[in-house]
């Protein structure tokens, strides 16, 4: 039943209207967020990304290092082995030589008048399925008449004073020698060409000098 009081009605009126705009107010609190209130919730989240973007980097050269660690392994895992394998070829090639040294020691030795032989053609296809073979290990020769002596590669035996080779020229090869990836599995034995001689007799120019000291003392 609708009241007649006028004062009332008046308070009712006054009661309603205060109660809407408390709620229009905080209303309008929630949609509109304050200006000052986002200003300062930006300094902190500026913060946190640069703190990410920091953490991100650091993660970056971690794996950046792991990755480089893991190459420098792998070379040098890859060089161990590389080096084990070619010491146990060459040790095993070591005590092969002498039988392949034998073996053309024996082609050289034989008369011609037997090379068309069978069994001579025999030794003589052993003889190339042996090189065959070392050439594909990758196995070469060292040591050959007219080359330069070498003291890694090769072995003087005997020095010989020579006026038609120059100092240090290989004469002759005594014993093959033979390497593997530039490691020696054998020395080549060979004879090698010494200093120049001296002449020790004065030429017929040298008697005559007067200024030669040696004409003199005579």
């Amino acid at each position: 039943m609708q009241s007649n009081n006028p004062e009332q009605q008046k308070a009712t009126t006054g009661t309603t209207t205060a109660t809407e705009s408390a709620q229009q107010g905080q209303a309008e609190q929630q949609q509109a967020p304050p200006e000052a209130t986002t200003a300062i919730q930006s300094v902190p989240q500026d913060e946190a990304v640069k703190e990410e973007h920091r953490k991100a980097e650091e993660y970056l050269d971690q794996l950046r290092r792991t990755q480089a660690e893991f190459v420098n392994y792998r070379r040098r895992m890859g060089k161990e082995q590389l080096e084990g394998r070619i010491t146990a070829q060459s040790s095993l090639l070591y005590h092969l030589l002498p039988v392949l040294d034998d073996l053309e020691l024996a082609l050289r030795s034989a008369p011609a008048e037997m090379c068309p032989h069978a069994w001579v053609q025999g030794l003589f296809l052993v003889a190339r399925r042996l090189e065959s073979m070392l050439d594909q290990l990758g196995v070469q020769r060292v040591g050959a008449i007219g080359e330069q002596f070498n003291p890694r590669w090769h072995e003087a035996v005997t020095t010989e004073a020579r006026a038609d080779a120059p100092e240090g020229a290989i004469l002759d090869v005594l014993q093959q020698g033979y390497i593997i990836e530039d490691h020696v599995i054998r020395p080549a034995r060979v004879s090698v060409a010494g200093a120049s001689p001296q002449r020790e007799t004065p030429t017929a120019q040298e008697k005559t000098d007067p200024n030669n000291k040696q004409t003199q003392a005579e």
